[in-house]
């Protein structure tokens, strides 16, 4: 929020962009009451550069293997599993809110301050489960730290792509983040073109991809600027509705 908060505030020369999150620019938007940015009017999209699937991890003494293993389970104790998340309002807890809203399950929530720390008590056994970051959970799916049940995106990922999508299990289900390059609003649309092309050719680069794809992120070749502000859009509608169901609008 205090990046974004600069960047809306910056000169639009081009010169000063952000790499911004789905939290920043969509879920915030209907999390918080008041937020020092709009995110549709203060910033001109520029490029929508990596889509940023979770996975969905549980400590290996829990006894399920699969996605559907983890409902019956749940169903079975309603509300005696837990989940760890980022803290309240993350993408991690929305993707667990969601999961339970399209299973009819219930889970007990348990926020941290940020996916380290709670990914540490889904290791050590305090948690059952959580929606972890895929450059936090990998490298503990690796080492047999956790369990893998799934990945939220629709598509699996090619750095682990034995690991379903949750989409598989559950239809509809689609909680992948993404980041976006952002400039403050009124930079010259030549310049935020121009922009959008210097980055388009990178992402398309198969090292950049590849890179990107060994800690789990799907690179993007963004569309055009104004697609991308058309997308920002529909995200902040998709992740609001997402927020009002968990009854989180305007609580921060």
């Amino acid at each position: 929020m205090v990046a974004a908060s600069a960047v809306a505030k910056a000169s639009p020369d081009g010169y000063t962009l952000m790499i911004a999150p789905s939290g920043t620019l969509a879920i915030n938007a209907t999390l918080y009451n008041k937020l020092p940015y709009d995110p549709l009017r203060d910033f001109a999209a520029v490029a929508l550069i990596t889509v940023v699937p979770l996975v969905l991890v549980v400590n290996p003494a829990l006894p399920v293997r699969s996605v559907p293993d983890l409902i019956s389970l749940s169903k079975e104790k309603p509300g005696q599993l837990s989940y760890a998340s980022a803290g309240a309002g993350s993408s991690l807890h929305l993707a667990a809110e969601l999961f339970k809203g399209l299973t009819g399950i219930e889970l007990t929530h348990v926020p941290y301050k940020g996916g380290a720390p709670a990914m540490s008590d889904v290791v050590a056994g305090h948690v059952s489960l959580m929606f972890a970051d895929t450059g936090v959970a990998l490298p503990q799916i690796r080492e047999g730290n956790v369990r893998a049940l799934g990945v939220s995106s629709t598509a699996r990922l090619s750095a682990a792509p034995d690991i379903p999508s949750i989409a598989e299990a559950v239809p509809g289900y689609d909680a992948a983040s993404w980041q976006m390059v952002v400039a403050p609003a009124g930079t010259p649309k030549e310049i935020v073109a121009k922009l959008r092309g210097e980055i388009a050719a990178v992402m398309a680069s198969p090292d950049i991809r590849e890179r990107l794809a060994q800690i789990g992120l799907i690179a993007v070749v963004s569309p055009p600027p104004e697609d991308v502000k058309r997308f920002l859009k529909s995200e902040i509608t998709r992740w609001g509705a997402i927020v009002q169901r968990a009854g989180l609008a305007g609580s921060e």
